[in-house]
């Protein structure tokens, strides 16, 4: 860490990587996706690194989940 608080990216939209699930039961793939700024109230967290829980892995398995959005990006659990 840098100890830095702010960067040049305050305010902007960003590229990111993303685990991502297009449909129930396909693989996961990695891809590039744009970030919007935060809104008020919101912070912008530099992830550090992330895994897939056990959650994920099992959502990315179900046709019918309660809240099933496809696609949709996995990993909630980050450091940053």
């Amino acid at each position: 860490m840098d100890g830095k608080t702010s960067s040049n990216t305050a305010g902007k939209p960003i590229r990111c990587k993303a685990a991502i699930v297009r449909k129930p039961g396909e693989p996961l793939v990695i891809e590039e996706v744009i970030v919007a700024p935060p809104n008020p109230c919101e912070v912008r967290i530099k992830i550090i690194c992330t895994s897939l829980s056990n959650s994920d892995v099992a959502f990315r398995k179900m046709e019918h989940a309660p809240g099933g959005i496809f696609p949709r990006i996995l990993g909630h659990e980050a450091v940053g």
